[in-house]
């Protein structure tokens, strides 16, 4: 039976009806998975970008939102000492974040969605850290302090929006006048501000210093 099936293929042409038939049917299928393959691949694409998309513009919206925040804190702690001044320090705090709801996250690759999904928890940190230093700390420093901390923030966001925007081939961002120079303004603050938390360490330093000569003479005992 074997033999007699060998024989009957062999007898066949290449140039046969079937033959062609079903080579053609084997290049009408390989093409066919490739367009599908590249078709997935091209919308795979799309909603990468899309995504990163909205990813930035999120994360510029919370930059924006946190400088308003530093106009905010300084405007309380230059208001005169009152109860207005105090109930206008209670409102000064660092903005909450969230990314936007329904992303397609698994269109990106595992490294950058933990760079993205640690930003949340670094916000998080840090208002935890300035409602501790609420409880502690005086509330003209609690408003120097919050200026710095969301300056920080915001810088961290917009390196984060244009980092995930150049890996995904999202469109550049174009700020507007308001925001065209926001980026170089927070980091001239964060400069000058930790120029003048260096002065004042250096000041309580030798203000310590200063003090312990005078300290001195109490430990000496106390003569009849």
């Amino acid at each position: 039976m074997w033999q007699e099936s060998l024989q009957y293929f062999q007898r066949i042409s290449l140039n046969a009806p079937i033959t062609l038939a079903l080579a053609s049917g084997a290049v009408g299928s390989v093409v066919t998975l490739a367009w599908i393959s590249a078709r997935d691949a091209r919308e795979r694409k799309r909603q990468r970008r899309d995504t990163a998309l909205e990813l930035a513009l999120a994360l510029e919206s919370y930059a924006r939102t946190c400088r308003t925040m530093m106009h905010k804190a300084a405007w309380a702690a230059a208001k005169p000492v009152g109860p207005m001044s105090l109930e206008a320090i209670e409102s000064v705090s660092i903005p909450a974040f969230a990314y936007p709801d329904k992303l397609a996250w698994r269109v990106l690759n595992r490294k950058v969605i933990s760079e993205l999904r640690e930003y949340p928890a670094m916000v998080h940190a840090a208002r935890e850290y300035l409602e501790a230093f609420r409880e502690l700390g005086e509330p003209l420093d609690l408003c120097s302090r919050v200026e710095y901390e969301c300056a920080k923030l915001a810088t961290f966001a917009l390196a984060l929006a244009r980092a995930t925007r150049r890996r995904h081939g999202a469109a550049t961002w174009k700020p507007g006048a308001k925001d065209s120079a926001m980026e170089r303004e927070l980091l001239d603050f964060i400069v000058s501000a930790e120029e003048k938390r260096k002065a004042s360490l250096e000041r309580r330093a030798e203000f310590a210093a200063e003090r312990r000569p005078d300290a001195q003479p109490f430990n000496q005992p106390l003569s009849a």
